[in-house]
C-alpha cells in the first residue's frame, strides 16, 4: 500500500509543503463549519420585533382571543369583550413578542392588594390570538 508520504516524495513535496496542506485543509473544514453555523442560527433563531402591523413593546391594546382556543361554538363577533358569559378578550401592555409568543402584562380584578388590582405578567401563545387592537398613543390608558 502506498502512503501519502511516499507520493509526495516521489512528487518531490517536501515536509514543509506537506504541513502546509495539512493546515490549509482544516482551515478550510472550520470555515465551513462556521458559515454552516451561522446558516442554521439564522434559519432557526428569527429576528425579534419582525411584524407587520407596527406593534411595538410598551403599547397598549387589546387582545382578542380565538373562539375556538377558549371552546366557545357559537358566532360571536370578533371585537366583542364577552361571548356566552366567557372574557374572550384582555386589555394591557404589550411587553415583548416573537413569531412564537407575546409578553403580556395587565391588571388582573381577581387578584386585589391595598384596594388595587395587581399586574400580572402572561405569556400567550401567537396560535391563541384572534386580533390584536392597539390604540393610538393619544389614546392610551395606563395599567396604574
Amino acid at each position: 500500500m502506498v502512503t501519502f508520504n511516499e507520493v509526495a516524495k516521489e512528487s518531490g513535496m517536501d515536509k514543509s509543503r506537506q504541513g502546509s496542506c495539512k493546515c490549509r485543509k482544516f482551515v478550510v473544514a472550520i470555515f465551513v463549519v462556521f458559515i454552516v453555523g451561522i446558516l442554521c442560527w439564522h434559519i432557526h433563531h428569527p429576528r425579534r420585533h419582525e411584524n407587520l402591523l407596527g406593534l411595538e413593546p410598551g403599547m397598549y391594546c387589546t387582545i382578542q382571543f380565538r373562539r375556538d382556543a377558549l371552546a366557545i361554538t357559537t358566532s360571536t363577533s370578533p371585537l366583542t369583550d364577552v361571548a356566552n358569559g366567557t372574557k374572550v378578550s384582555i386589555w394591557g401592555k404589550l411587553l415583548d413578542f416573537d413569531r412564537e409568543a407575546i409578553l403580556f402584562e395587565y391588571e388582573n380584578n381577581q387578584s386585589i392588594v391595598n384596594g388595587k388590582p395587581q399586574q400580572e405578567r402572561i405569556w400567550i401563545p401567537q396560535s391563541s390570538i384572534l386580533l390584536i387592537k392597539y390604540e393610538q398613543p393619544e389614546n392610551k390608558r395606563t395599567l396604574d
